[in-house]
């Protein structure tokens, strides 16, 4: 197991009984990202017995209240936890000022420092930020406001046959020349390194938030092995429309173009008791690999 993908809350923009607001609780190996933080995140960390410590990065989709009201409780929280230095936030342009704003309204000294980074709008992918192993990319999508969906990848690992090294005897001199100029050269035949290795596509997790349709979706989504996206609405297209946000008949509409392993639907509208005429429809289309989001729910890879 590399990491989880953990729903914190489902619910679009009021919570119920059931469903919180707005969060996603990212691990990866010995990290943790946290991709929006709802009111009551800390608590829904807590009592899904997730490790808040180890968040580093919260990257925020956009400034609504139920996707960012949760950060001040969790920043001083993880403030407290420990002797972490610093704590980093990405988003929209017009999020380090309500950062700020949400930290001056309550008394509280921070020890830790939380930095922000703020991001023009892009209609293709773009790198919000990078290590040796991954890559997590922005896109906007199509909301009231400015709005962002991220992504997840893990970079493609070259991964070696041993019978083929073996039968060809290959040395450390070998992968020395094969490292420096691409190929070496044994009992004079001329061996690449993709003749004994092949790249593996890495991890993919894409996150969805609120949008109504455009084609940045498939863009971002594209090749995910884990896609988490809003579904506010079944089949109301004049209210999607109108409050830009996604129906279930829409991402049924794309699905063949998205390619994804799994496509779990989240940010429900408080007006469906139940979801019943959500799981008539997948059925409708057969698709066994689309799921139904709930608070708490774990997905592992």
């Amino acid at each position: 197991m590399k990491g989880k993908v953990v729903l914190l809350g489902t619910s679009s923009a009021v919570p119920t009984k059931e469903r919180n607001n707005s969060a996603v609780y990212f691990k990866y190996l010995g990290e943790a990202f946290l991709f929006d933080c709802g009111e009551g995140t800390q608590r829904q960390i807590i009592k899904a017995d997730l490790n808040m410590y180890r968040i580093n990065h919260v990257f925020i989709s956009h400034l609504h209240s139920d996707h960012i009201l949760g950060l001040p409780g969790l920043i001083q929280t993880i403030d407290f936890l420990g002797d972490k230095e610093k704590l980093y936030v990405h988003g929209v342009k017009g999020i380090k000022e309500k950062v700020e704003c949400l930290l001056k309204g309550s008394i509280y000294e921070p020890e830790m420092e939380t930095v922000v980074f703020e991001y023009d709008e892009k209609n293709e992918p773009f790198t919000v930020f990078e290590t040796e192993n991954y890559t997590v990319k922005g896109i906007s999508l199509n909301h009231v406001v400015s709005c962002f969906g991220y992504s997840f990848e893990e970079k493609e690992k070259r991964v070696f046959d041993r019978e083929k090294i073996k039968h060809l005897n290959l040395s450390d001199k070998d992968f020395i020349s094969l490292k420096k100029q691409g190929y070496t050269v044994k009992d004079g035949e001329h061996i690449k390194i993709d003749d004994i290795s092949t790249l593996k596509k890495g991890f993919k997790f894409t996150y969805i938030p609120d949008t109504y349709k455009t084609e940045n979706i498939i863009k971002l989504s594209k090749g995910s092995d884990i896609l988490v996206i809003e579904a506010t609405y079944l089949n109301e297209e004049e209210k999607a429309k109108k409050y830009k946000h996604l129906t279930l008949e829409y991402i049924l509409e794309i699905y063949p173009f998205l390619n994804c392993k799994k496509i779990v639907l989240t940010h429900f509208s408080k007006r469906y008791k139940n979801l019943n005429e959500y799981r008539k429809l997948i059925e409708k289309y057969r698709y066994d690999n689309i799921y139904l989001g709930k608070d708490f729910m774990e997905i592992v890879f």
